[in-house]
């Protein structure tokens, strides 16, 4: 980055942005032109800028042109996929800058996905990721250190001061790199022999429509993600992928899918609904994470598709239920497309029970699935 270009720092809070706001004011008084408390600005000899931003702010940095951002505590933004893409990437992009994310690891979240690009692609791609343990500081005392790990749990260790990215225990999905075919990105030809399924997870609001095809195998061979198209378009896509592999569709006709699944049903493609609810999406995900741990799944290296899986979790709702879910701030489309394409296959059949925890009441929300066959 050349001398004299506009910076701008992130923080998640409000807070943890006037602790460093007065921190870094007072380190460059003496090089300081003019600072404005009110905008958090520091102008500096030599023509640089110092922009502070909290990603409270859902519109923070947005329309500004920045050389280099700095997003601190990155693991502690709820929302960093939506804050990247929409308001901080467009920045750098008329002065052709970098972004740095710092943090300490917290869980499956969109920090660990920007760290994992970094992690996997090394050189080949433009993103690096480095891990520092508390160690690496020459200004910490080793013996504080230790104490630390032997008065700490081993998991928050690890985490904290080694700076591991630790696998939840509320994870849903195991076995996920074991079931990567390594380097397989490209669809695979349909062959005469197989059978194949097409699952479409249609966007929402700010989602991706993701659309995969597994076969009688249980090979992924086919993967499509868009965002922001007509529904003509992703209509036109979907028979397309269809009909290339003579695949059936499975697509999800909750809410917005409904009219689609309805306009499909006048094309030449055999289609089928799902219908989402709380007990027919349990079955659907316990039927992709069976399969996946039985090793009856081939997935195609699809990096955005292995982090949603890898961040997929368990959480209990206000009335004490289990939910399986995408954590905040990250889209587990691509799950709901696998899981679709999977769910029929005839591969390994697998037994479902349910433990009967007692009567349900309303607010469960609990419904039997529903499926249609066109």
């Amino acid at each position: 980055m050349a001398l004299g270009m506009p910076v701008a720092y992130f923080a998640p809070t409000y807070k943890l942005l006037s602790d460093t706001w007065r921190e870094i004011r007072g380190f460059v008084t003496d090089i300081m032109v003019s600072k404005s408390e009110t905008e958090r600005r520091l102008e500096i000899i030599g023509g640089g800028t110092l922009d502070m931003w909290s990603l409270q702010d859902e519109n923070a940095g947005r329309g500004r042109r920045y050389g280099r951002i700095i997003v601190d505590e990155a693991g502690l933004v709820p929302d960093l996929e939506r804050a990247w893409n929409e308001n901080i990437r467009p920045t750098l992009t008329d002065l052709h800058g970098d972004a740095w994310f710092l943090g300490t690891p917290k869980g499956r979240n969109y920090y660990r996905h920007l760290f994992s690009l970094g992690a996997y692609h090394g050189d080949a791609g433009q993103w690096r990721s480095w891990r520092m343990p508390t160690s690496a500081n020459p200004y910490m005392d080793p013996a504080e250190i230790e104490a630390a790990r032997l008065g700490m749990p081993e998991r928050a260790f690890r985490q904290e001061y080694l700076a591991e990215f630790i696998e939840e225990s509320g994870g849903v999905f195991r076995k996920v790199y074991e079931a990567i075919d390594t380097g397989r990105t490209e669809p695979d030809p349909p062959l005469l022999d197989n059978s194949y399924v097409l699952g479409v997870d249609l966007a929402r609001t700010q989602d991706f429509t993701v659309l995969t095809i597994v076969d009688n195998t249980g090979k992924q061979v086919y993967f499509e993600r868009f965002q922001e198209i007509s529904w003509e378009r992703q209509i036109a896509a979907i028979t397309r992928a269809a009909n290339q592999y003579g695949a059936r569709v499975v697509i999800d006709s909750t809410g917005v899918g409904d009219p689609i699944f309805e306009r499909l049903r006048w094309t030449d493609v055999v289609v089928e609904d799902f219908q989402f609810t709380a007990r027919s999406k349990e079955r659907l995900i316990d039927s992709l994470a069976m399969a996946l741990e039985a090793g009856n799944l081939r997935l195609m290296d699809i990096p955005v598709q292995t982090n949603e899986l890898l961040a997929y979790q368990y959480e209990l709702t206000a009335y004490r239920h289990v939910r399986m879910n995408a954590p905040v701030g990250m889209h587990d489309d691509c799950v709901i497309a696998l899981a679709l394409a999977s769910y029929r296959q005839p591969v390994a059949p697998i037994e479902i029970g349910f433990l009967d925890t007692g009567p349900v009441s309303e607010k469960d929300e609990f419904e039997e699935e529903g499926w249609v066959s066109v």
